[in-house]
């Protein structure tokens, strides 16, 4: 017996509301299910499944970005990228990667925590 699958990646945030509707607005992520100012599921369009909750606040570290960082992939990284950027998106770094034969960049949600997008 062994792993199987990644099910789900969980995100312990403060503003429930508020970082809802920037990975549903900003992210596009789809909304499949929600119970109000606690826990919602988050599907991206091609695949994989995020969570985000209120019920362990213990679990939020002081200082955002410590611990799993959730990385998607874009179709179009360089439109993705200034999409965001004109959207006044944070970008944690600058983009990395492309002399070893991929491309990666950080963003913070509102709550600080990283999202990397990648192609």
């Amino acid at each position: 017996m062994g792993v199987k699958q990644l099910s789900m990646v969980t995100v312990q945030v403060r503003d429930f509301d508020g970082t809802l509707a920037w990975y549903r607005d900003t992210l596009g992520l789809h909304v499949l299910h929600v119970e109000p100012d606690e826990f919602a599921v988050l599907a991206a369009p091609g695949g994989g499944v995020l969570a985000l909750a209120t019920d362990h606040p213990d679990r939020i570290p002081d200082r955002p970005g410590l611990g799993a960082t959730p990385n998607f992939t874009v179709d179009d990284f360089d439109a993705t990228i200034a999409a965001f950027r004109g959207q006044g998106v944070v970008f944690d770094a600058e983009e990395e990667g492309a002399d070893e034969g991929y491309r990666l960049v950080r963003i913070r949600d509102p709550e600080g925590n990283p999202i990397g997008l990648t192609a």
